[in-house]
């Protein structure tokens, strides 16, 4: 082209040269680009899916602990009504509600390892603030909650077994219903006593329980719908 003095041609297909090249240069940018970003997705989509996994453990566990919340309220209300008809102990429920009142161990699930490991990586900068605040509020507040109330419990219990229980001679539970009425119609005001604060504290956690897990419910919805737009 230069010996032919078409200098203008020359510099055009030059210069077509370098444009093909930059553009291949930039596709391969892209494609390494959008295969990280992919990756990122799915390493993303993994922790999200395990969070929820996480959750869905909550809410079960939820669930049990609200179904016998409800158990336990149902025997003792049956109790207390029995107690104001009569202005005697009901013996249908007895063995069974004087070892719920001295009951101090109960499970405890104060911390999720999940949540402490995840609040501390890049899902947190990657995922809107109005959905991690939705998770820290999950985790340290509502589940939180429901702890205090069952630690509340778990001092019921003890504070119960010391001061009532023990005293009474009615830890012993092995003998027979009518030996145990009698021993409760002794005090049977007192046990009235315990058996109302340990209703009022089921009540307490059947609320807590509730909120707990519709919110759990909610924000497992929102997580699976954060996944399918990014998708």
């Amino acid at each position: 082209m230069l010996a032919e003095n078409k200098i203008g041609r020359y510099l055009l297909y030059a210069l077509g040269e370098i444009v093909l090249v930059m553009i291949g240069i930039l596709l391969a940018l892209q494609v390494n680009n959008w295969n990280q970003s992919e990756k990122g997705f799915i390493i993303e989509k993994q922790l999200v899916n395990l969070l929820i996994s996480d959750l869905e453990e909550k809410r079960k566990e939820n669930r049990q602990d609200l179904s016998a919340a409800n158990n336990f309220i149902a025997k003792f209300t049956a109790t207390l009504d029995y107690w104001e008809e009569n202005r005697e102990i009901d013996t249908t429920n007895l063995k069974r509600n004087l070892v719920l009142l001295g009951t101090d161990f109960y499970f405890l699930n104060e911390k999720s390892p999940l949540y402490a490991t995840l609040s501390n990586t890049n899902l947190w900068k990657e995922m809107p603030y109005s959905l991690t605040k939705q998770i820290d509020n999950i985790y340290r507040l509502r589940l939180k909650s429901v702890q205090i109330v069952l630690e509340k419990a778990n001092e019921y219990g003890t504070y119960c077994k010391l001061n009532f229980l023990v005293p009474n001679n009615l830890i012993d539970l092995k003998l027979s219903t009518s030996v145990i009425q009698e021993r409760v119609a002794k005090v049977d005001e007192e046990f009235i006593h315990y058996a109302k604060l340990f209703m009022d504290n089921c009540q307490r956690l059947k609320v807590r329980l509730k909120l707990s897990e519709e919110e759990i419910t909610k924000l497992i919805g929102n997580l699976e719908s954060y996944i399918e737009l990014k998708q």
